[in-house]
């Protein structure tokens, strides 16, 4: 099967795998405070950064590369990340509407710069040629050190939500009252938006910036659906976003000419509409 024996399609499904249990965690939390439309700012002001990163190399022509487009999505995603957190925890503008400006302005940003540097770029400058990756996912340009990188952010991610699992979810469930209580509030809502921003920008790999929202959503959402106890919310939630993630890109490596986030998100989503589903046969015959 080619999602075994081609090291490329081999690196996607290590990321994939990584990516998917980091997510899932995340996920219950974002669906637990209602930090969906959070992470949708979050992930398009990724394709914002792309658009910058174009927009600089005119000046700067080793910003051009795809590394170096890259590294300042990462900057520009971690940046708008900390807006929308300081926008979110304040009353003097709607969080939604905020949240919503980020959006549409980060995505508008990235189209408007890739125009302009498609027009002003210099004979011999390398075109903004698969642009659509960044929104979509593309499990081809997969490399090795990638792999790497979403491993360590994943673990890394994983890691602090275990070290602070208390302080987190007493946060999510309450975020006035574990205040009142002692709880780092302020450090843990921005340590969240940090780490949602940093998940959203090694997943875009996989799943564009368009899509990528719902690896942070349809998995806690699922879980959810099927049941109300912590532990075994965690568990479904994993093993729902990892079968979205390996059935996803089995699917694309069986047809080649998608994307890879569309497969992903589809996978997902029918889990969501089998659990929930489930649930309304369950409550029926309960009643």
């Amino acid at each position: 099967m080619l999602l075994f024996n081609d090291p490329i399609y081999r690196n996607a499904l290590v990321a994939a795998c990584a990516i998917g249990v980091a997510c899932a965690l995340l996920s219950v939390l974002v669906v637990l405070r209602r930090w969906a439309f959070i992470g949708e700012g979050i992930s398009h002001a990724g394709f914002g950064g792309v658009g910058t990163a174009w927009l600089l190399s005119l000046a700067l022509p080793v910003l051009a590369s795809e590394v170096a487009a890259y590294s300042v999505a990462i900057a520009f995603c971690l940046a708008m990340a900390l807006i929308v957190g300081w926008v979110s925890r304040r009353d003097r503008v709607n969080a939604d509407a905020a949240i919503g400006i980020v959006l549409v302005g980060s995505l508008a940003w990235g189209f408007v710069s890739l125009a302009v540097y498609q027009h002003r770029r210099m004979a011999g400058a390398p075109p903004a040629s698969g642009w659509e990756f960044y929104l979509l996912g593309r499990v081809q340009n997969l490399s090795r050190e990638t792999m790497w990188a979403c491993v360590c952010v994943s673990a890394a991610v994983v890691l602090t939500l275990a070290i602070l699992a208390k302080e987190i979810l007493f946060y999510c469930m309450d975020p006035d009252l574990a205040e009142v209580s002692g709880v780092r509030a302020v450090f843990v809502h921005y340590l969240l938006m940090l780490m949602l921003a940093l998940m959203i920008v090694v997943a875009m790999r996989l799943a564009g910036y368009l899509l990528v929202t719902a690896l942070l959503v349809l998995p806690g959402a699922t879980a959810l659906v099927v049941s109300q106890r912590l532990k075994t919310v965690l568990t479904i939630s994993v093993v729902v976003s990892l079968l979205g993630m390996i059935c996803g890109l089995a699917l694309q490596a069986r047809y080649n000419f998608l994307e890879g986030g569309p497969p992903m998100v589809l996978v997902l989503v029918a889990q969501f509409a089998i659990a929930y589903a489930w649930s309304m046969l369950r409550t029926r015959r309960s009643t």
